[in-house]
């Protein structure tokens, strides 16, 4: 499966640079060829760095993954700056934190909510086991916060109760950044239902209290050299191209450039739609909701965590139903004189199965 990060040493200053753009994902973060420990190694593999940029556009993913990079980072000896160059919403605000300077040009956003998850083929207990889990991920998210920006236990919840966006300006108000850069320019607007900051297309119909954004084509109003490595396409040289005015060397970048966003666009309308095509199979709307709103998962992928699923349902079941043919004596029939005598004490046992399930003990 495909890194969600690119780390990498730089040939100057004794530096190294990590990107995150897009999700943090659970899929590739959890499968076989990517690991926490592939992610460890690569840091260590740095060396005696001095200093580590890491530049971060993301709209969140899997909490477990944006909690241990963070700790990774706040561990490592180099000094850590974080550069939000769009958006660090949801866990990519707590691998924000990370940094000893956090700078946010104009125009970039964090967001802090509480952590959600789905849950299926569950009954009461669980449910309530789960919703335990959930309120100490919470407030492992929440110590991370305070130690950033030395606000209360209390107020952090609100914020979070609250899904708080916050401007740069806000964000350095809060101290979860540090850093407010004038000269550039982060390019944030919405179009067909989706936002796109600097230049990546992130679906925040999940969310409940989304910012208002300028509606429109997305642009950089900035340099392209972080949406340019994103999108691969190579950074325009400052030097006029031979026998090329300079104005049409421009026009060439900006077309490549528009060319790279329309086809990222049409590959995520596609993804969305393969998405929509799974939505009425059982167990997937959880699965379908986590791919469009957090994970960034495709169709295969989702179609196979749905195989999983009704296939966990249906052990739990045959489980479920072993256990109550046991208790009802369904399994421990004694050899009967008669063959009529067989069928009735099967009949009386199998009753006492039907019976225990009208009374709600089942999955």
């Amino acid at each position: 499966m495909k890194k969600f990060w690119n780390l990498k040493k730089m040939d100057k200053n004794n530096s190294a640079e990590l990107q995150l753009y897009g999700p943090v994902s659970e899929y590739s973060w959890w499968g076989d060829e990517v690991t926490p420990k592939q992610f460890r190694d690569e840091l260590g593999d740095l060396g005696d760095v001095e200093e580590i940029t890491v530049r971060l556009n993301s709209a969140g993913g899997d909490v477990f993954a944006g909690l241990h990079i963070y700790q990774l980072l706040k561990e490592h000896k180099a000094k850590v700056t974080v550069r939000v160059e769009g958006l660090a919403a949801s866990i990519a605000s707590i691998i924000a934190c990370a940094g000893d300077t956090v700078i946010m040009p104009k125009g970039s956003m964090m967001m802090i909510h509480n952590p959600w998850t789905s849950v299926w083929g569950a009954e009461a207990n669980d449910l309530r086991h789960t919703a335990d889990v959930m309120d100490k991920i919470r407030d492992a998210m929440v110590e991370v916060y305070m130690d950033k920006t030395g606000m209360s236990a209390e107020e952090l919840i609100a914020l979070m109760d609250a899904e708080t966006w916050m401007t740069a300006t806000d964000a350095i108000e809060k101290k979860f950044a540090t850093e407010l850069e004038q000269d550039v320019q982060i390019s944030a607007s919405t179009r067909a239902g989706r936002a796109v900051f600097n230049g990546v297309v992130f679906d925040l119909s999940g969310f409940t209290n989304t910012p208002d954004l300028p509606q429109g084509d997305p642009t950089c109003k900035g340099p392209l050299a972080a949406v340019a490595g994103v999108l691969a396409i190579p950074k325009p040289s400052d030097e006029p191209a031979a026998k090329e005015p300079e104005q049409q060397n421009g026009a060439i970048s900006r077309e490549a450039y528009d060319a790279a966003v329309k086809a990222g666009m049409e590959q995520e309308r596609a993804r969305l739609k393969a998405l929509d095509e799974l939505a009425g199979t059982p167990s997937a709307a959880k699965l379908v909701a986590e791919a469009k709103y957090v994970t960034g998962a495709t169709a295969e992928q989702v179609a196979v965590e749905i195989l999983k699923a009704d296939t966990r349902l249906r052990d739990m079941f045959a489980s479920k139903m072993r256990a109550d043919a046991n208790q009802s004596g369904l399994n421990n029939i004694p050899p009967a004189d008669t063959q009529e005598g067989e069928k009735q004490a099967k009949a009386n046992a199998l009753a006492g199965v039907m019976n225990r399930m009208r009374r709600g003990n089942k999955l």
